[in-house]
């Protein structure tokens, strides 16, 4: 399931989770976090302009709370770019997907809740092709 909305509404029963964002929506994921239960699982990624935005994040125990700290990376391969916002968590978001699903047909039939925070451009393409994605037709997947 991927939710779209800027205040989701996260059912307690969620289990499996991928929570992404920017540092303006810790506060939308610490939430989201305090409702799952104690034996939920998954994958948190906040991007964050510099060490100094990293904040404590409280999480079940499976669930892990990576930080994409954009002045310690590089961006786009071979170009010598500075790291702009929502390309750590987009390159971080397309591989841990590519670890965990094999295809489109895993993705969407999974139990997953995907949820990504932050302004309406932040990881712009990563949320146009998960809602693109979640939403096809069965026939367009």
């Amino acid at each position: 399931m991927f939710l779209e909305s800027r205040e989701p509404e996260l059912q307690p029963s969620a289990i499996r989770v991928f929570f992404a964002g920017d540092a303006s929506a810790i506060d939308d994921i610490q939430t989201m976090l305090e409702v799952l239960p104690i034996c939920a699982r998954g994958q948190v990624f906040i991007e964050v302009d510099d060490q100094s935005q990293i904040l404590p994040v409280e999480a079940p125990g499976r669930v892990t709370v990576s930080w994409l700290d954009r002045s310690r990376r590089s961006g786009r391969p071979g170009t010598g770019e500075r790291c702009t916002p929502g390309f750590a968590l987009d390159r971080a978001t397309r591989a841990w997907l590519g670890e965990f699903f094999v295809d489109r047909d895993a993705l969407t039939s999974s139990d997953y809740v995907f949820w990504i925070g932050g302004p309406a451009g932040f990881a712009y393409d990563l949320r146009h092709d998960l809602a693109e994605i979640f939403h096809a037709e069965p026939s367009a997947v």
